[in-house]
């Protein structure tokens, strides 16, 4: 339970400076500002990630693509006409993919899943972890929930890491209460070294 709570503090977007946060895994983060959650990865490949990460932060290297989360055309949830979220990210990094995202107008105080996902067709998607319920060839990562501040914004630097390879996938924010897509960016491509 105590640690369910540091979470949810750690995650909530708050009015606090953006978290600095490395995913190894929906559970499994590193913040870089604190190591209350998890201590750091003791694998030398996670351990690099993280080192990698951190030195981006350090040397406050710009991110070089960036692209727009929109409401979802009929199949998804829109939250409200104003809901929309940004990605600033390295189209290349070693080891896994970073980038800070912001989200506003979303429900305030909620939880919401990021999500890869990807298509057979393309690039990636036999890199993501798990197959889509009734459609195996498809495959999609659930890779971190995270709590919005009351006004529904979030704001956090991300480091997640991946299985090196070409990559072409959406981009999705799920809300945790029923796993309707409130915001998406369709496919967009890095590089994972």
């Amino acid at each position: 339970m105590k640690k369910l709570l540091v979470l949810a503090l750690l995650l909530s977007g708050g009015s606090l400076p953006a978290q600095q946060i490395v995913v190894f895994g929906e559970k499994d983060f590193f913040a870089l500002d604190s190591n209350a959650v998890s201590p750091a990865p003791t694998d030398p490949d996670r351990a690099s990630f993280l080192e990698s990460c951190r030195a981006a932060l350090a040397r406050n290297a710009p991110f070089e693509k960036a692209m727009d989360l929109v409401n979802p055309p009929a199949w998804g949830k829109a939250v409200s006409a104003g809901t929309h979220g940004r990605i600033l990210f390295h189209p290349s990094f070693p080891r896994g993919f970073a980038c800070h995202l912001t989200l506003e107008d979303l429900l305030p105080d909620h939880g919401y899943i990021l999500t890869l996902n990807g298509n057979p067709a393309r690039a990636g998607n036999s890199l993501l972890l798990t197959p889509v319920p009734n459609n195996e060839q498809e495959r999609y990562y659930d890779f971190l929930i995270v709590k919005t501040d009351s006004h529904g914004r979030y704001d956090a630097g991300l480091g997640v890491y991946l299985k090196p390879g070409a990559y072409d996938v959406r981009c999705y924010v799920k809300d945790t209460a029923d796993f309707k897509i409130v915001l998406y960016r369709d496919f967009f491509k890095f590089t994972v070294g």
